[in-house]
């Protein structure tokens, strides 16, 4: 009987979306109940978002990494992936047997906090010898019968005692390594061993210190408790480390399950155009720094900006996802090396391929702080309104342009908002602000060169069907003078040496014939280049002579 409901669950299909659900699914009935068994410190019920996402992303993290450790000795990673949730619902174990020992009194459930060589201890010992805090009796007991299931699967499906043993250690040694994360940051940036006091503290010394610390709540440390606001920033913290090893286990697994489709998808990210935007976030982080409005930098805040990169490229993704499915009759003429016309994807794969990107972009920019999930749903909703129906509103000039640059507000925003400490909106400087949607509208006409044949086929009106004989010496000008507006936005004249010039071989680039696009994001890439070389050399030399 065993057996069959394992062929049947090989054999069922199950895209990724479902999965997805599915997965979320058990999570929720997994929080309600450890909610129960193991009550956080403050007392209150784990319902908010801080929480929710950070254990989601532990439990995301640790249910990667197994899939791919079964897959990888079972040679089959569809398979496991789905053995995988459907065996799942064995983590509401824990805490139902947390609440059963205790007689309803609950054990708290929670990382290791040991270091250095009590670190080993645990390791060797099972997670070491407090069953009351930490790993539970609860969890260790799920823990065992989970290392049983991995070990019993793997056996029949290979009959290899090496490859049983070795599964079931690998599990093991994820599992701990997962669960140990704050003793092993504490170790490896410690020579000493420090008590579990000491690494707490240690985390309060790194949430106080780095960008966590205002990012965390929107409303400012002195609206909740200290011990409250800890737990917060210990979330978004955990969140950010989280989210990084979920991206590697899941780059690595969608790698293996899917290889050509892996393929097609990493061949349509199309990097001249995603280095713009990452580039954009830095741009905001860097202005905010050099006008001295964050804190000191420090080693955790690159945690955060690896989650912003990570958000931007996922949203960036779901953009690409979307306008391909709407824009499939334009690139059919247009963009036939796309993955959808070449038929390398499907619709269902693009569209469930999007959702995936999304919630990375969203978890990404949450985990990085409120201002940039709030600007990452800014980045959603021109996306939507720009690609999709009933609006589409990429059909028509100028419009298309102007969403295009509130996006490039929100990323630079994004970054901007990141590091600076004050949260106020007229902190950014509303001349600039206006200056980047103007100078973005104008330039970013250029995009349509390339798909003109196709939009005159589909009815997009851009400044090339409107104007077909001197459309390229428009677009050509108007990007010139975007090049132009850049000193005058900035306030610093001392750019034309640099826009000037540029300016012109932006012109020269676009009206040339044969026309070809990749130039002009290397133009683009040299100027802010030289932007950015300049701020550094006026920066340097205002801190050197003490004019900063």
């Amino acid at each position: 009987m065993l057996d069959r409901f394992l062929e049947e669950i090989r054999n069922k299909s199950i895209n990724t979306t479902q999965w997805i659900l599915g997965f979320l699914g058990i999570l929720f009935v997994r929080f309600i109940l450890e909610s129960l068994s193991s009550p956080t410190s403050s007392g209150i019920i784990p319902s908010d978002p801080y929480t929710l996402v950070h254990y989601s992303l532990f439990f995301l993290s640790v249910t990667l990494g197994t899939i791919i450790i079964v897959g990888f000795f079972i040679k089959n990673y569809k398979d496991s992936a789905k053995i995988t949730l459907f065996a799942l619902p064995i983590i509401w174990i824990a805490p139902i047997l947390d609440i059963v020992l205790s007689q309803g009194r609950g054990y708290r459930m929670s990382y290791i906090f040991d270091s250095h060589g009590q670190l080993l201890f645990d390791f060797f010992t099972f997670f070491g010898s407090n069953l009351i805090s930490g790993a539970t009796y609860g969890m260790r007991i799920g823990i065992i019968l989970i290392l049983i299931g991995i070990g019993w699967y793997v056996w029949k499906q290979t009959q290899s005692v090496t490859r049983t043993i070795l599964a079931v250690l690998f599990s093991y040694i994820l599992g701990f390594l997962v669960g140990a994360l704050p003793g092993i940051m504490y170790t490896i940036s410690h020579t000493n061993a420090g008590t579990p006091t000491d690494i707490h503290s240690y985390f309060q010394n790194i949430i106080s210190q780095s960008t966590v610390a205002h990012n965390t709540l929107r409303e400012g440390v002195a609206s909740v408790s200290s011990g409250r606001f800890f737990e917060l920033g210990f979330d978004k913290l955990m969140s950010q480390i989280l989210l990084l090893i979920s991206f590697i286990f899941g780059w690595l697994l969608f790698r293996k399950m899917e290889p050509e489709k892996f393929k097609s998808v990493m061949g349509n990210i199309r990097l001249e155009r995603i280095n713009f935007y990452i580039a954009s976030l830095f741009c905001g982080i860097g202005f905010a720094y050099m006008n001295q409005l964050g804190n000191k930098f420090f080693w955790t805040d690159l945690l955060g900006i690896a989650c912003l990169i990570l958000s931007w490229i996922g949203l960036w993704m779901y953009a690409v996802h979307t306008n391909d499915i709407a824009d499939i009759n334009i690139d059919k003429i247009s963009n036939k090396e796309r993955p959808l016309v070449k038929k390398l994807l499907s619709t269902e794969d693009m569209r469930h391929g999007g959702y995936v990107w999304l919630g990375l972009g969203l978890l990404g920019s949450w985990s990085a702080g409120f201002y940039p999930f709030f600007m990452s749903l800014m980045c959603v909703a021109t996306t939507y309104i720009y690609s999709s129906p009933p609006l589409r509103l990429r059909r028509f000039p100028g419009i298309s342009a102007f969403l295009i640059s509130v996006a490039c507000l929100a990323t630079i925003l994004a970054g901007f908002f990141f590091v600076s400490v004050h949260k106020e909106i007229y902190t950014f400087p509303i001349f600039l602000t206006m200056g980047i949607l103007i100078m973005v509208t104008l330039a970013i006409q250029f995009k349509d060169m390339k798909d003109v044949d196709g939009d005159k086929q589909d009815g997009v009106i851009t400044l090339l069907t409107l104007f077909p004989k001197n459309g390229p010496k428009i677009v050509g000008l108007c990007f010139a003078l975007s090049i132009l507006l850049i000193p005058i936005f900035l306030s610093f004249y001392f750019l034309y040496v640099f826009a000037l010039p540029m300016a012109i071989i932006g012109y020269r680039l676009i009206v040339k014939k044969p026309y070809k696009e990749k130039p002009i994001f290397v133009l683009r890439f040299i100027l802010l280049t030289c932007i950015a070389s300049s701020y550094l050399l006026i920066y340097w030399l205002g801190h050197l002579y003490d004019l900063i």
